[in-house]
């Protein structure tokens, strides 16, 4: 008898098991391969009740696209569950509308605003003999400790070409008495007016004031703001029936086949603008005097030359500014000063400009470079943070250190420092200096291993013009490349730039020993050094296991 009350129970917990799980089902099986564990972009943990009090429940699981598809076939529009404001403007929050001055919802009254929004249109699409999703009591439906269905957004930022589609824009509303429209997008808040208004050529990213924790008057995070600006915008011209409209969906922008869509989209634009970016119209320098005034006026100066920037040519080789400008697009200075400030996290500008490790900073923008496989295979076996020389400083750091009076550039106008500029970039070589094809020998015979194989005879002069063929358009190598013999420290990488360096043996001719830890024999340093470089560059041929690739086999 106990054994049957214990079945008798279990059956029923599986009943009651079985329903809940049928419930949460339900609700995720009214959207077409959500019951599947394929994470989606659309997929939105709403826990805004989480963020005034303690909630008895877990955040509910909500897909967007599938809503919206749901209310499409159903002959509704996004008006269905978002409201409009006093200017027309639509409402990110779910059924209601938070104008400036209202106090905010209590936990209570958001409750109620989602379960009377949500359950309603639930029962009336049910009632209409669609599928359709939780109702009253199936709590689990929606409240999902372990979602069935994971998120998976794909980062959608605004690079330089989408930038410059909505510039260029016609759809776009003109700024008052301009040809531009930027401010339909940025802003400053004015603190005398209370409000925010648009200011010409001070127009700043907008990660600049809408960070993750923004500080008043800012009241939106970056992700509220990206949404705010552009979600409604592009529903304000799907509305107007506009030409054409940006994406309101999830997947369109953070799905990996709306981001394909849009990268297409942003090539035939490109192409449309003959393969060119316009230059973006904020009055940005074409080139910058970046110099270290002093930290006081009885200080000496730093004892570095200043270093002139060409801003004009680096646009055109970055996606977005944020590849340097990665907050504000202010001076690297204004946040990153010699000793270090809060607001720049404490990194000195010194750090900033010479991390090796980090691609925004010069010195790591540029290594970055040498990974690209013309330049691996001499760079690939020499630590980046080798090149930092002393020659090498003065190839950025040449620029004039005082104006015509005297005066240290740091403290000159800006018109005097942006033309010292210009003259030092103009004086730039265009093209890496050669050594002359005669004084460069045309084989090497390398015979390390002759006992068991013949010489390898290394066609030196061959390998060497490739080189030179490989860098012929690289900047980076006409000016760090300072005299013609300095590509020859590639391979002989603790020689001085020279015609006559010394040979491997000179350094590599002892097999590995304890004595000399981290320098290899000499075969082991011939083999490192030759097939690094082939796997660096990519070249397939000779394979690294084809020994008589290079050295052809005795006949005994």
């Amino acid at each position: 008898m106990a054994n049957g009350k214990r079945m008798l129970r279990l059956g029923a917990a599986a009943i009651v098991l079985a329903a809940m799980l049928g419930f949460q089902m339900e609700a995720l099986g009214m959207f077409d391969g959500a019951s599947g564990a394929t994470a989606r972009p659309d997929v939105i943990m709403i826990d805004t009740i989480a963020r005034l009090e303690e909630p008895d429940q877990p955040a509910a699981v909500f897909m967007h696209d599938a809503h919206t598809k749901a209310l499409k076939d159903q002959g509704m529009s996004c008006e269905a569950c978002h409201k409009k404001d006093v200017k027309g403007k639509m409402a990110l929050t779910f059924n209601r509308v938070q104008e400036d001055g209202q106090p905010a919802l209590s936990a209570a009254e958001l409750k109620s605003v989602y379960h009377d929004g949500c359950i309603s249109c639930h029962v009336k699409s049910a009632g209409k003999g669609y599928k359709s999703g939780p109702k009253a009591g199936e709590c689990r439906g929606c409240h999902q400790e372990r979602p069935a269905v994971p998120a998976a957004r794909a980062e959608a930022g605004m690079d330089n070409t989408l930038h410059a589609m909505h510039w260029n824009s016609k759809l776009i509303q003109a700024d008052a008495g301009q040809r531009t429209n930027c401010g339909s997008c940025h802003h400053i808040y004015d603190e005398k007016a209370k409000k925010t208004v648009y200011e010409k050529d001070k127009e700043e990213t907008c990660r600049a004031c809408h960070t993750e924790s923004p500080a008043k008057p800012v009241t939106l995070a970056t992700e509220a703001a990206f949404h705010n600006q552009c979600v409604t915008c592009h529903q304000s011209l799907i509305e107007k029936k506009a030409e054409k409209s940006g994406p309101v969906a999830c997947a369109d922008c953070h799905g990996d086949k709306g981001l394909a869509a849009r990268k297409g989209a942003e090539a035939k634009a490109l192409a449309a603008m003959g393969g060119t970016l316009p230059r973006l119209p904020r009055k940005q320098p074409d080139a910058a005097l970046m110099a270290v005034a002093p930290l006081n006026k009885d200080a000496k100066s730093t004892g570095m030359a200043p270093v002139a920037f060409d801003h004009k040519f680096h646009e055109t080789k970055t996606d977005t500014c944020r590849a340097c400008h990665h907050k504000s697009v202010q001076a690297c200075s204004s946040c990153h000063t010699p000793l270090g400030v809060e607001k720049g996290g404490f990194v000195t500008l010194d750090q900033a400009m010479h991390d090796v490790k980090n691609k925004r900073s010069c010195v790591g923008c540029h290594a970055s470079e040498q990974t690209r496989p013309q330049c691996a295979g001499c760079h690939g076996l020499r630590p980046a943070g080798k090149a930092l020389t002393q020659a090498a400083c003065k190839t950025c750091h040449n620029a004039p250190v005082k104006d015509a009076q005297g005066m240290l550039m740091a403290a000159a106008p800006k018109e005097i420092r942006a033309e010292a500029a210009a003259a030092v970039i103009a004086a730039r070589p265009e093209h890496q200096a050669r050594v002359a094809v005669d004084a460069i020998p045309e084989f090497v015979n390398i015979g390390v291993i002759a006992q068991d194989y013949k010489a390898s005879r290394m066609p030196h002069r061959k390998i060497v013009l490739k080189l030179y063929d490989g860098m012929k358009d690289s900047g980076l190598a006409a000016n760090f490349h300072s005299v013609p013999e300095a590509m020859c420290q590639g391979c002989h990488h603790n020689a001085p730039a020279t015609l006559n360096p010394p040979t491997c043996a000179s350094c590599h001719a002892k097999p590995f020993t304890r004595e000399d830890e981290g320098r290899p024999g000499l075969k082991a340093a011939y083999h490192g050094q030759c097939m690094g470089c082939h796997k660096a560059m990519g070249i397939e041929k000779p394979a690294a296991t084809n020994c008589v690739g290079c050295h052809e086999k005795k006949a005994n």
